[in-house]
């Protein structure tokens, strides 16, 4: 889990009147990764199927679009049976057959694609005319006149005074109406001085509308013949959806055979033929190299080689396959957005799996939140995007956990059992509350600097942590892949660095305190305790080591001391901007923290602003309610994504770059699961 899979290179070598047999039996079972035949086959490369993986995979693509345009994932039908006799005119038999399904579903997917196309393109019109929407007057006819012509446009409103400015200054007759947050600004005159006028009017933010032909002139009019194509629109979409969906068995199993022979096509632009031999090459988890044999055995009856060429590591051109339990395998998919990891590195997800949910549940505290962002994972993602769905989910418990802690149910209003239940505890105030709720209140305003001290502290020890933690790792892949030179040369002495910088934090959990050993040592020069002196003599001696790492590996291989300043100055100051930068970063912790009840009291401060301001009437309940929900709902969405951003940042930029490259390339075995070769 926390190293890649060791994969064996293997070469097999099967008699050709075999070897399609082989093929079938090794791509059902989904075992190979298969690569380049070795230096000394590649003449015999088989490169005239590259032809077949060519046309199949762009066949394969081809009905994925079908799916695509009905809004469907595309399927594999199980337990289908494929009878081979020559691979390629199995393939060409296969879109024989159903040429005319692909003809009929390739008019389907045309159909919708213009019937979707256009619907953006009138819902587009919708939102732009519906300021409009009670003007009866033909503004195409006005904008077509020969002598004078008219035009009409929204401009936001601050902007308005602008734009009528602009349309004056070039003798146009102006008028204007507020409907909500914009203005309607209408404007006429000579065809030439209109023309020169719309640069400076754009410029204003003016927006002229202009209804395309073959619909009514008049805005009123033209949005409801807008509103009828829709209506007919979508029930035709809808229709055809239906129609086509009795034929979505035939495309299945089309889809299925196309892509088994796909898969198949693979293998065979990578096999290398002799007169009487075919040979492929490849990666095999060292776990499956039994199940390889049983396959081969079983459909060559020993006439095969297998040869292993044994366990591979680091090398560029080497897979690289990692195995992990069901919730960690959720966040495979966020470290895949940084990379794949290499073979010879560890594997970052099990780590990542604990600490974004931690950071990001500080970051989100609001049980009310945290629910609505599991239901939206839940109901939305999840059929979308299972593995990140899944993530958010636990992201969304995060927030409902810390939520709790801090005393939040959509805000501070309804919460008012939760600090109930705090107080029956024996808590004055719940552990995490935020400051900013404290300061509000007389009750707990006493506690707003103890609580604002704790959130601090929580940002800079858990900073503290990734960061000498990343080291660490950073330590362990290098000795694992052996790369001793960056070790030697560059970790080691940032993991002192960083190891000085943070250990302050770690220990003493309390970051004025921390701060003012780091003071004292620095200015002290490291007298006033042991700590003191770790910190600053280990900063000292790590950016010496910094500087002369390189030089002192050098002559100690034998090559001469050789310095280059420039490189030793630049890694001097990384390393010091690292170590300052990286660990205030994680005060984004903090802030976004803040930033959630801050907004949260904002509205909540709104709503008893509205409530008393229409003295607690029905009216005044009602908006009171609406604001608050729709603050909730910004503040839900807005803060969810920007602290996922910053959860994510925090892990890519100051954590990954302490230890994970992520150039690997990923095990991907030849599969058709659920499929039967027939070789005749």
């Amino acid at each position: 889990m926390i190293v890649p899979n060791r994969l064996e290179e293997v070469l097999i070598a099967v008699p050709n009147e075999l070897y399609d047999r082989a093929l079938a039996m090794v791509a059902t079972e989904g075992l190979l990764h298969a690569t380049e035949p070795p230096h000394e086959l590649s003449k015999y490369q088989l490169r005239g199927y590259r032809k077949l993986s060519a046309e199949s995979q762009e066949r394969r693509s081809r009905i994925e679009g079908f799916y695509k345009s009905l809004g469907l994932n595309p399927a594999v039908e199980e337990g289908l049976e494929i009878r081979v006799s020559d691979w390629d005119r199995t393939y060409a038999e296969i879109v024989e057959e159903n040429s005319e399904l692909d003809k009929y579903f390739a008019a389907i997917s045309e159909r919708v694609s213009e019937v979707s196309a256009r619907i953006v393109e009138l819902e587009g019109l919708r939102s732009t005319l519906e300021v409009l929407g009670g003007l009866e007057a033909n503004i195409t006819a006005a904008w077509s006149g020969i002598y004078i012509r008219a035009a009409v446009g929204v401009v936001d409103l601050k902007s308005a005074s602008e734009a009528i400015e602009a349309a004056k200054k070039y003798g146009l007759l102006v008028a204007s109406e507020q409907t909500g947050d914009q203005a309607i600004v209408a404007v006429a005159g000579p065809p030439e001085a209109l023309r020169r006028a719309l640069g400076d009017l754009s410029k204003a933010g003016w927006r002229q509308a202009i209804i395309p032909p073959g619909l009514p002139g008049s805005p009123k009019a033209c949005l409801n013949a807008i509103n009828e194509q829709l209506s007919r629109l979508t029930a035709e979409l809808e229709a055809i959806r239906s129609e086509s969906s009795k034929r979505l068995p035939e495309l299945r199993r089309y889809y299925t055979k196309v892509y088994a022979i796909s898969e198949v096509a693979k293998m065979l632009s990578y096999t290398a033929r002799t007169d009487s031999t075919s040979f492929l090459h490849g990666y095999v988890d060292v776990k499956d190299v039994r199940r390889l044999t049983a396959v081969l055995d079983t459909c060559c009856r020993g006439s095969y080689i297998l040869l292993r060429l044994g366990t591979r590591r680091g090398e560029r051109e080497v897979p690289t396959k990692v195995d992990l339990p069901g919730y960690f395998r959720w966040y495979q998919a966020i470290v895949n957005m940084y990379g794949t990891p290499s073979s010879d590195e560890l594997v970052p997800t099990i780590f990542m799996a604990v600490t974004m949910p931690i950071i990001f549940g500080l970051m989100f505290p609001d049980l009310g939140h945290g629910l609505v962002l599991l239901l939206f994972a839940l109901f939305y993602m999840l059929p979308r995007s299972r593995d990140i769905a899944k993530v958010a989910a636990v992201l969304g418990v995060a927030g409902m956990i810390t939520g709790f802690l801090a005393g939040e149910f959509f805000g501070p209003v309804p919460a008012g059992w939760i600090d109930l239940f705090w107080h029956r505890l024996g808590f004055a105030v719940p552990p995490l509350l935020s400051p900013i709720d404290a300061a509000t209140s007389p009750s707990t305003s006493s506690y707003t600097i103890t609580l604002f001290d704790l959130i601090l502290d929580l940002s800079f020890w858990i900073g503290g942590f990734m960061l000498v933690f990343g080291n660490l790792l950073g330590i362990a892949n290098d000795v694992f892949s052996r790369n001793y030179e960056d070790l030697l040369t560059k970790r080691l002495p940032l993991t002192l660095l960083f190891l000085a910088a943070e250990l302050p934090f770690l220990v003493y959990f309390n970051a004025f305190k921390a701060g003012g050993i780091i003071e004292q040592g620095l200015f002290d020069l490291g007298h006033g305790g042991p700590m003191q002196a770790f910190m600053f003599y280990g900063a000292i001696a790590s950016l010496i080591w910094l500087v002369l790492g390189e030089g002192l590996y050098s002559a100690a291989m034998g090559e001469g001391f050789r310095l280059n300043p420039y490189e030793s100055f630049l890694s001097l100051f990384e390393g010091m901007l690292l170590a300052i930068g990286n660990t205030i970063s994680f005060l984004r912790i903090l802030g976004l923290s803040l930033a959630h009840a801050g907004l949260m009291v904002g509205f909540a401060v709104l709503y008893y602003v509205v409530l008393a301001g229409m003295h607690y009437s029905p009216a005044g309940w009602a908006s009171a309610i609406l604001i608050y929900i729709i603050g909730n709902i910004l503040t839900a969405g807005l803060e969810g994504i920007v602290a996922f951003a910053h959860d994510l940042r925090l892990h890519f930029y100051e954590w990954f770059n302490k230890f994970y490259r992520g150039f690997g390339i990923p095990f991907t075995p030849i599969s058709v699961p659920g499929v039967r070769f027939v070789v005749v």
